[in-house]
């Protein structure tokens, strides 16, 4: 166990900088979109510069106040989430291949060090995820912070009153990003956690088999992505009605685990007994 904390503190480690840099931008970009919605409604409520109550009673009663969820909306705001995202879908690659093709093959150090060659892809596999958790504690320390500076730089006014959670449920993209519901977070997170170690596994098979590699690879991507979506097809497709909305969602959790245990054992097979310098 002590070696794999090591192992899994080192590859965050090697993703640090970077990491913290993507949190450094989305902080200031995302208070950046807050006060730029702000004062661009302000902006516009006070185009003669001097508005009475009255005149301000006025520009509400015609074009409504503005929400904190209105911040939401600019690429200020969304931009480095998805330049974050993006980032992680990048290191997934990135995190096995520089260690192939990197300075003096890397890989070959990480094959010699005195562990289980199980605990290079399982600790990989850890420090995506708590990179992920990571982005995603640091978005929602930032909301209730994002609302208070909205409320105290957005007059009374102007200002329709909203909750933290109003806002994010109110929001489409956040429902993704932040479920409401503790099933669907830990499902909507799992299955992205599953389809981090399909492609692991996929690497592995790669860099074990070469050429060949390449098409069980994709083969495998494949026939995970068949079976994940097997029981949406056959109960909403064939059997519609036979089972309740819940009942089905339990049983793409049930799949969603088979998937990602099979990955594991494979992929720690691959990584013990058949991939190569």
């Amino acid at each position: 166990m002590k070696s794999f904390v090591k192992l899994v503190n080192f590859e965050i480690n090697r993703f640090a900088k970077i990491y913290w840099s993507l949190v450094a931008i989305t902080i200031l970009s995302q208070f950046t979109s807050v006060f730029l919605t702000v004062h661009r409604y302000i902006s516009q409520a006070n185009w003669d510069h001097i508005s009475p109550v009255t005149a301000q009673l006025a520009y509400v009663k015609q074009y409504g106040s503005i929400g904190f969820i209105d911040c939401f909306g600019s690429i200020w705001f969304m931009g480095p989430i998805a330049l974050c995202a993006a980032a992680m879908v990048f290191y997934i690659f990135l995190i096995w291949y520089r260690d192939w093709y990197g300075k003096h093959t890397f890989i070959y150090r990480l094959f010699m060090l005195p562990v289980e060659r199980w605990n290079l892809y399982l600790a990989k596999a850890a420090s995506i995820l708590l990179m992920v958790l990571g982005f995603i504690a640091v978005q929602i320390i930032l909301l209730p912070v994002e609302h208070f500076f909205f409320n105290a730089i957005t007059p009374r006014i102007y200002r329709m009153d909203m909750t933290v959670a109003d806002a994010v449920l109110s929001f489409p993209y956040f429902n993704l990003l932040l479920p409401g519901a503790a099933i669907d977070f830990l499902f909507h997170y799992g299955l992205g956690f599953t389809v981090v170690l399909v492609i692991f596994t996929a690497i592995l098979l790669e860099r074990s088999f070469r050429m060949k590699g390449i098409l069980l690879g994709l083969l495998y991507g494949f026939l995970s992505f068949v079976l994940f979506w097997t029981p949406d097809f056959l109960f909403e497709v064939l059997l519609p009605g036979v089972l309740h909305q819940q009942e089905l969602l339990w049983i793409e959790v049930a799949t969603t685990a088979i998937i990602a245990g099979y990955s594991i054992l494979l992929g720690g097979y691959l990584i013990k007994y058949k991939a190569t310098v």
